[in-house]
């Protein structure tokens, strides 16, 4: 027998190993060659995890749970200017007034002026704006009669932002000097066309004047043996209501004994509509109510904290419409505008002289939230909606109550 080198000896081992490994993997469970079979899976701890079974769960029995309607319930007026709450997160909601919340927790949110830019981008302004200071003006000084609320802040100028006459305990805010934008490029032909006009400070009541002040006034009328002021046309109602069908020469003679005026129609749009021109108090979008409102509902005072002005005045798109010192003109509009100096109208009064026998401006609208709203009221017999507030005219220096001013226009 011929004897192996050590390299052919080396050759045949390698050969018989490989021959060996091919039998032992092509045995009865016919596998392929490098394949496992079911008993060496059986042993692979890995393909033990691999072929673990879940527990196996009982369907569990659903009971039908009653439907939840999506549609929200039946409410009157105008769908536009109803919102529905819903029980996901969201971002902001209505606030009812909180008397104990710090002036500094408040802020305003002012929508971009830019073209292209929805209602997610927009400015937020805190109470203590730029120009603010907190110390008075030591030339300034409210009539007697009025008391200075410190805990509001001052304007730039120093002025007092909030006041409460002391007669009837009315709070008032203050409306500074400048220039506003009167009217509406479209709308009621009345309110055209849009102009621009120069005022001075002024300050006007938070809300319109209540059952309760006009009740006191009355009375103090009554034992004072003077002229008797007619009963309010709804002096059956709640005390916070606005007092209403009142003649005008009610409500100057109210206002004088107070130690105010009546409005000028450009302060009162001024003071609800802002420098801006606002369509509504609150901006140009819609109104987000909290409970129903209807326009022409009538409600206590400052009951819709959404219904306030830039200078924080109360109820002037929805409520009691109200007087105003002005005569009534379809056309007043077209006068002022006639008057401007550089396209600014200023010292405007309204028509000197009635357009339509006797009759006045009334601010605020039956059937609209608009601010710019305006009609024309016959003085001795209003209609049943007809309220009033008043106003605390400045001099042009706004260091002083103006006592040139055009005087309540009583009889």
């Amino acid at each position: 027998m011929p004897l192996l080198s050590k390299t052919a000896g080396f050759r045949f081992s390698v050969s018989c190993c490989l021959l060996a490994l091919l039998l032992t993997s092509c045995g009865d469970g016919g596998g392929k060659v490098g394949s496992f079979t079911e008993e060496d899976k059986a042993r692979s701890p890995s393909s033990n995890r691999s072929n673990m079974r879940a527990p196996q769960l009982k369907p569990r029995k659903v009971e039908p749970q009653p439907s939840r309607s999506t549609q929200p319930a039946e409410l009157e007026g105008d769908p536009e200017d109803h919102f529905e709450l819903v029980d996901y997160l969201h971002n902001y909601q209505i606030q009812k007034p909180d008397p104990n919340r710090a002036r500094g927790e408040e802020f305003a949110v002012v929508p971009p002026a830019e073209p292209g830019l929805n209602a997610s981008t927009f400015t937020v302004i805190q109470p203590e704006a730029t120009g603010e200071t907190t110390q008075p003006s030591s030339t300034f000084k409210l009539p007697k009669g009025f008391t200075a609320l410190p805990e509001y802040g001052y304007s730039a100028e120093g002025f007092p932002r909030r006041i409460r006459c002391d007669r009837d305990y009315s709070e008032m805010a203050l409306v500074p000097a400048g220039v506003s934008i009167q009217g509406v490029e479209s709308g009621d032909p009345n309110a055209q066309p849009q102009f621009s006009i120069f005022q001075n400070a002024f300050y006007i009541d938070l809300h319109e004047v209540t059952l309760e002040q006009y009740r006191r006034w009355r009375s103090e009328m009554i034992a004072a043996k003077g002229k008797i002021p007619e009963p309010a046309g709804n002096d059956q109602a709640e005390g916070n209501i606005p007092a209403m069908g009142i003649a005008y020469t009610d409500a100057i003679n109210y206002a004088r004994t107070m130690g105010k005026q009546l409005p000028l129609e450009t302060q009162w749009e001024k003071a609800a509509r802002g420098e801006l021109g606002f369509q509504y108090p609150w901006g140009d979008g819609r109104p987000l109510w909290h409970k129903n409102r209807q326009p022409g509902q009538i409600d206590p005072v400052k009951s819709f904290p959404g219904d306030k002005s830039p200078y924080g005045v109360y109820d002037m798109a929805g409520n009691a419409r109200e007087w105003c010192d002005d005569w009534y003109s379809p056309d007043a509009y077209k006068a002022a505008l006639a008057r401007s100096d550089a396209g600014v109208v200023r010292d405007w009064t309204g028509p000197k002289l009635p357009v339509v026998s006797g009759e006045r401006v009334a601010r605020g609208a039956k059937d609209s939230w608009k601010a710019w709203k305006r009609a024309g009221e016959n003085m001795r017999t209003p209609s049943p909606d007809v309220g009033f507030r008043c106003v605390l005219n400045l001099s042009a220096a706004g260091q002083q109550p103006d006592k040139n001013a055009r005087p309540a226009n009583a009889f």
